[in-house]
């Protein structure tokens, strides 16, 4: 399987909900993921984002996509199946004493 490495820096919000869960918001791609544990959802957004730049190249729209964020692809994507996605994101975590509407925005 080829690794396609993105040159990208992508914020994410995260946040301890109820005690119970961690939400992650990305808002320039206006995706949120839930998962039980931090290690998770780690997990859980970059197979996120993994997907979504799959379906992109999918639809032949990765090449604009990239280009409209001033992102840069390296390593081939001429075989959609056998392509995953390396993409740094940098979480930021949101203090419990943050107000829900600013994490919400």
């Amino acid at each position: 399987m080829a690794v396609v490495h993105i040159e990208a820096e992508i914020p994410w919000r995260i946040r301890r909900v109820y005690g119970e869960h961690w939400v992650g918001i990305c808002d320039p791609l206006e995706l949120t993921v839930e998962s039980e544990t931090w290690a998770d959802l780690m997990e859980d957004i970059a197979l996120t984002l993994d997907a979504m730049l799959h379906d992109l190249l999918s639809n032949n729209e990765l090449d604009q996509f990239l280009q409209d964020r001033g992102w840069t692809a390296h390593g081939p994507t001429d075989g959609a199946e056998a392509v995953r996605f390396d993409v740094p994101f940098i979480p930021a975590l949101v203090q419990p004493d943050d107000s829900t509407a600013a994490f919400h925005r």
